[in-house]
């Protein structure tokens, strides 16, 4: 049910981010809203980033008139990118929050608003692949799931999404009968089934997820603690422990995280042959060779977690892959420093044996 009618335009270009254009669209249509799709052109099909999403647009920003709409949603992905080239649709962005229309953008949705000169003194946040360029815009950026400024809304990721949607609705005074909104300020509530139902990440793809994160940092707990007790160096095998103790400390929130689900780890036995070559590469390496290794592997790590982190359209989830990432990184650098102490060069990181292996 729905306290008003309310039109919404949501901007679309070649490779949006899907979920953060499905999410919202499905929510808004829930909630009775008329929706508007505006791209760059007619008769043409946009396709979203991830393969998942299709859109014909009902019109472009050169004839649409932001006067027209209650609400303006810029999703995120490449999209952006292309958007803030096309000046009609940067001038209509412009007219949107000049006039006091809600705006809302995810993701590198910002970097229209960039384009307009439109986040001096906003606070906002981003992807952070732009959060300098927002800064350099005058935006006061802020690393959280959502931020609000008077008529401006923005969230950072996939993950954010159906946080950011919900801000969207109360904003609108929209509702979905039979759903009741969480608080936005709360992560933990259960964002997941929101997001699912109006087009995001299933519980399935969430649980796959955190699965292959487990047996990722399952295989690197064995392979750091093999190359611990290989080292001769004391610094090393301090550093190489300390890792292999954090990987457990994911492990264990991973674990955690799957029990909130009311699901059980999937365990799938490590490849034989990745074991193999790592007995044999044990049996002949020295401590530089150990500490290229673990390069490898922590590079590695990071990425695969960055992958997931930017996927899966859970905050609660997300929240975890943050913060094993942020740690991964830490060490990483900790042992790039290590290997310039002892060679004086930037390291050339070995084959790595572990990880998520997920693709982007």
């Amino acid at each position: 049910m729905t306290t008003g009618q309310k039109r919404v335009a949501i901007l679309v270009e070649k490779n949006f981010e899907d979920s953060e254009f499905q999410v919202p669209y499905n929510a808004l249509n829930a909630a009775g809203a008329e929706i508007t799709v505006l791209g760059s052109r007619m008769n043409e099909t946009y396709q979203g980033k991830q393969g998942k999403a299709s859109i014909e647009p009902d019109g472009t920003t050169t004839e649409a008139r932001a006067q027209d709409f209650d609400a303006v949603v810029i999703p995120g992905g490449m999209a952006p990118d292309t958007m803030r080239t096309n000046m009609k649709t940067v001038r209509f962005v412009e007219d949107a929050v000049n006039s006091g229309k809600l705006v809302a953008a995810i993701c590198h949705g910002p970097q229209v608003l960039i384009e307009g000169d439109l986040l001096k003194g906003k606070r906002a946040t981003g992807f952070r692949a732009i959060r300098k360029d927002m800064q350099n815009a005058g935006a006061d950026y802020v690393n959280e799931p959502l931020a609000s400024d008077g008529n401006l809304i923005t969230s950072r990721r996939p993950s954010d999404v159906p946080i950011f949607t919900a801000a969207i609705l109360r904003h609108l005074g929209l509702s979905v009968e039979g759903k009741e909104l969480p608080d936005t300020a709360n992560v933990k509530a259960d964002w997941l089934t929101l997001a699912e139902e109006w087009g995001g990440s299933s519980k399935s793809e969430v649980v796959d997820g955190i699965n292959t994160a487990i047996r990722g940092e399952r295989y690197a707990v064995t392979a750091f603690e093999h190359y611990a007790e290989k080292a001769t160096d004391a610094g090393l095998r301090s550093l190489l422990n300390e890792i292999r103790e954090s990987k457990q400390a994911h492990i264990s929130a991973l674990e955690a995280r799957l029990g909130e689900l009311g699901e059980k780890e999937g365990f799938q036995a490590a490849g034989s042959g990745a074991w193999a070559t790592l007995k044999s590469w044990l049996q002949s390496s020295d401590d530089m060779s150990i500490l290229r290794r673990a390069l490898g592997d922590m590079q590695t790590g990071v990425v695969d977690t960055n992958n997931l982190l930017n996927t899966l359209t859970d905050p609660t989830t997300a929240a975890i892959f943050e913060e094993m990432e942020e740690g991964l990184a830490k060490q990483e650098q900790r042992l790039a420093e290590l290997y310039h102490a002892r060679t004086g060069k930037e390291p050339e990181a070995a084959a790595p044996t572990t990880g998520a292996a997920v693709s982007a």
